[in-house]
């Protein structure tokens, strides 16, 4: 089990995924992957385990997702700060 942090530069830097597969997708990849566990569960494709399994799957998915998004936005914010301290 991960132990959680209320450090935001640790969770930025941290692998959410669980999954070697999840942590090694791309962003894009990622949002399609969940976006295709999402459809399947919508139309009810899948047995109750497997809506399960995919649910847990989206989580790791969505973390991930997330990750990647804190990950960018702290490059942004170190490239802005550093253009401006040049300024």
């Amino acid at each position: 089990m991960a132990k959680k942090t209320a450090s935001t530069s640790d969770a930025a830097t941290a692998s959410p995924a669980s999954d070697p597969a999840i942590a090694g997708l791309g962003y894009e990849d990622a949002v399609r992957e969940l976006e295709t566990l999402v459809e399947s569960i919508e139309r009810g494709d899948v047995s109750l385990e497997a809506s399960l399994a995919a649910y847990r799957k989206g989580e790791q998915l969505l973390r991930h997702c997330k990750g990647l998004l804190d990950r960018a936005e702290l490059s942004v914010r170190e490239m802005t700060l550093a253009e401006a301290e040049q300024a």
